[in-house]
């Protein structure tokens, strides 16, 4: 079995790195959990978000939905995507799972913010 090098098998993996004006994301999905719940960039930077489900059991699907970007996945247990985007918006936009996922699902959710650009 490979492994996908952009998977982070633990919530302590999670991260946000920046490299000029790119920022590369690593963010776990668990019941009722996205880690990092806060990802603050900057108007115009080159985003690429990968997402882990650290979920085991089958039916445990999560979904995930970033407001204001068009930005809607679903993740399987044990899988991982990547996307990638320009943040050509600024402003707080949330992101949050589209699959009831257990009691606390409406608990699931984080903030994608946008600093504007200088001017």
């Amino acid at each position: 079995m490979q492994v996908d090098p952009s998977a982070v098998t633990d919530p302590a993996q999670a991260r946000i790195e920046r490299n000029g004006n790119q920022v590369e994301i690593w963010m776990t999905v668990t019941r009722s959990h996205f880690t990092p719940e806060r990802v603050s960039i900057k108007e115009g930077d080159h985003v690429i978000w990968h997402l882990t489900s650290l979920e085991r059991t089958r039916d445990a699907t999560h979904g995930f939905a970033l407001s204001g970007y068009n930005i809607n996945l679903s993740l399987e247990p044990g899988e991982a995507q990547t996307i990638e985007f320009d943040a050509t918006q600024s402003g707080t936009f949330t992101y949050f799972c589209t699959e009831f996922c257990s009691a606390l699902h409406l608990e699931m959710l984080g903030y994608f913010l946008v600093e504007p650009a200088e001017k």
